[in-house]
């Protein structure tokens, strides 16, 4: 029989009469029908389905999994943020905290989170396709889908997707952001952040424009070509110059710079020059507190002291005696915007102060430095090198602009496609390994490259590769609603003679008032509520020590005494909180059986000598303030109100809420008040 034959046989059978053919076409779609149950049947995440409910079936709480557990397909669908998520089809056990115990994949319970699980789902946090049904189209990258689950050392840049100001529970990604502001790479790279703010840099790169006055070619030429063999603790990176141009840009820099009329206008100090005695400085030094804002390396090469200033390791080899002369007399004459405040120090210890730092020197750094007298090729060629290399989008150069766009815009680079970068060799094709190799080593990425060497650790890389994937798409396009705001600084300016004062002292460098400010002292939004005033005036005079334990104080500013009351008259009546009245709670209120009542409280009840000190020969606590003479230093009405509610009088403050009967606070109050001094303590 013929192969024609043959089909015309079959479909006789299968299709002869009306019947035949019915009873054939209901058991094509009958097989039809069976393919996808057996399809989900044999599926990956029918098997994970199977597998839980066989993990779950010999515990105690089987019963109650089992009721949770939704067999079949799962999705969440978030449209306001063009979300379909089906990890938990395989995860089934997110929300069961009962199966703690359990490390295997995909049966793992989630971590507590601040958030509902089904209120983002799985993938706004940890990426990958929240469409696929497979690990491999889920978890990894495909032709279809370049971006795979992130890494878990990277994960806290989602938080950042919402969050666009600091988190307690994500220290990587706070000191990415911190990173990226404090080392200045915005000013050459645009951050424009989903709230419309453009990111703002931290970093105070000085001013070239008189630099000839502060230091020297020489010492130039030895910075630009590594600032890290300066001070390891600087932010300038290095741009790997050849000899010739850095010559070339030292020149130019020198060239460039004009002379400063106020330095050589302000009077020379009269019968004093810088004087060698090493223990008056050192002592001058620490009296000033210079060490609360500049580091200094110790004989073991550590650096100690703070980081709102410069390192001073070398000030001796890069600054001109002359010139430190008047920058000690008055900063703010050369740099008005420094963060460093008038001293008002006398002839003699600027002298003193002076000779102290110029003896910290380093003979190697400008040792092999022998540079001849620059020629007009060489001026203009490190001009035409300081455009280049982008050195006025930090600097201030006289007859060179602030360039635009200079580098590229990552305002979205944690979206950036793999298809327009150019990976080296070695790095793997993702985009977390793309950013942190190029933060890494940039000029790997191509020769002629601009972006010069950090010298970020591997746990800054790390940083900043979470804070730069944070700035995605989804984080630009989604709702206003689902994003917490950062908190940004107030423009506030104190007025009138006491503004102008405050601005000469920079209070600000330090103190934040109104939402402006550092966070290195308190905030004193608030002071003139809760000292009194006898006690401003004195420590504005000769600051003293509240907290023992602490490092960093304020320094004498050598106020007169206009000056004190000017400021003390100002901050008593400008920096009031209308919760607290200063004349509600009188001395005379309190008696001495409140008093005792309070000790009793202060020392057994709430044990508050942990943390603070009253009696100076018992007392142990060092992590809050010295309250031994609290009575002539803060105000009744305050020290009330704040015992009722301490993160409502000062936020942030480690203080613990005891939540205080209105009896107890009362009494507490009294007992602080009646601490006039640390003698009176000890006599106790």
């Amino acid at each position: 029989m013929s192969l024609g034959e043959q089909i015309r046989s079959l479909r006789r059978k299968l299709f002869g009469d009306p019947a035949r053919a019915f009873g054939s076409i209901s058991l094509v779609l009958l097989g039809m029908l069976a393919i996808a149950p057996a399809k989900n049947y044999f599926s990956e995440w029918g098997h994970y389905q199977k597998g839980y409910l066989k993990l779950i079936r010999s515990r105690a709480d089987a019963l109650t999994l089992a009721r949770h557990f939704s067999p079949g397909f799962q999705q969440i669908w978030l449209p306001e943020m063009d979300v379909v998520d089906r990890c938990t089809t395989c995860h089934v056990a997110l929300k069961e905290p009962s199966l703690s115990d359990v490390s295997r994949q995909p049966y793992r319970p989630h971590s507590p989170i601040p958030h509902s699980l089904t209120q983002f789902g799985c993938v706004v946090c940890h990426r990958g396709q929240g469409r696929a049904t497979t690990v491999q189209e889920a978890h990894n990258s495909t032709k279809a889908w370049e971006h795979p689950m992130l890494p878990s050392r990277y994960l806290e840049s989602s938080c950042g997707q919402c969050h666009l100001g600091p988190l307690l529970g994500t220290p990587q990604l706070n000191l990415g952001r911190q990173l990226i502001a404090g080392y200045g790479c915005v000013r050459c790279h645009t951050v424009m952040q989903p709230d419309g703010t453009r990111m703002m840099a931290s970093d105070d790169p000085p001013s070239l424009q008189h630099i000839a006055e502060k230091t020297t070619r020489q010492w130039i030429y030895a910075w630009i070509k590594n600032p890290q063999a300066y001070a390891a603790s600087v932010t300038m990176p290095n741009f790997q110059l050849s000899d010739h141009d850095a010559r070339d840009i030292s020149a130019f820099l020198m060239a460039q710079s004009t002379p400063l009329a106020a330095i050589h206008n302000q009077p020379a100090a009269k019968g004093a020059s810088a004087s060698p005695d090493a223990t008056a400085g050192a002592s001058l030094y620490g009296e000033s507190f210079c060490a609360s804002c500049h580091a200094v390396q110790n004989a073991a090469g550590v650096l100690v002291g703070g980081d709102l200033g410069p390192e001073l390791t070398r000030i001796g080899s890069k600054v001109k005696p002359e010139w430190l002369e008047a920058w000690l007399r008055n900063p703010s004459v050369y740099d008005p915007n420094t963060k460093m405040p008038h001293y008002r120090f006398d002839p003699k210890q600027i002298a003193t102060l002076a000779g102290y730092l110029e003896a910290k020197t380093d003979s190697d750094l400008l040792a092999n430095v022998h540079l001849s007298e620059a020629t007009p090729d060489q001026i203009q060629h490190g001009k035409l090198l300081v455009m280049e290399d982008g050195c006025t989008s930090c600097h201030e150069v006289n007859g060179i602009k602030k360039p635009e766009n200079f580098a590229p815009d990552l305002s979205r680079v944690g979206s950036r496609s793999l298809a327009v970068l150019a990976f080296p060799e070695g790095v793997p094709h993702t985009l977390p390994d793309y950013i942190e190799a190029k933060v890494r080593n940039p000029r790997a990425f191509g020769p002629g490259l601009k972006m010069p060497q950090y010298t970020f650790s591997e746990q800054q890389r790390s940083a900043i590769t979470t804070a730069l994937l944070s700035l995605t798409d989804r984080a630009q396009t989604q709702p206003p609603a689902l994003r917490t705001a950062a908190v940004h600084e107030s423009n506030y300016q104190p007025a009138g003679k006491a503004g102008r004062l405050m601005a000469d002292l920079r209070c600000f460098s330090c103190h934040a008032i109104n939402g402006r400010g550092g966070d290195m002292a308190p905030d004193l939004s608030w002071e003139g509520s809760s000292v009194q005033r006898p006690w401003l005036v004195e420590f504005l005079r000769n600051p003293e020590t509240l907290r023992p334990a602490l490092i960093r104080r304020m320094p004498r500013f050598n106020l007169t005494p206009d000056e004190i009351n000017t400021l003390t008259d100002y901050i008593m009546i400008v920096y009031q909180t209308p919760a607290v009245d200063r004349d509600s709670l009188p001395a005379s209120s309190f008696t001495p059986d409140m008093v005792e009542k309070g000790r009793q409280l202060f020392y057994s009840k709430y044990a508050c000598q942990s943390c603070h000190i009253v009696d100076p020969n018992k007392d142990k606590g060092y992590i809050g303030p010295a309250l031994w003479a609290v009575g002539s230093r803060l105000n009744a009405a305050w020290v009330y109100a704040y015992l009722k509610n301490p993160p409502a009088m000062r936020p942030g403050t480690l203080e613990p809420d005891q939540h205080l009967s209105d009896a107890e606070a009362r009494s507490l109050t009294a007992f602080l008040m009646a601490q006039k001094s640390a003698k009176q303590a000890g006599k106790k």
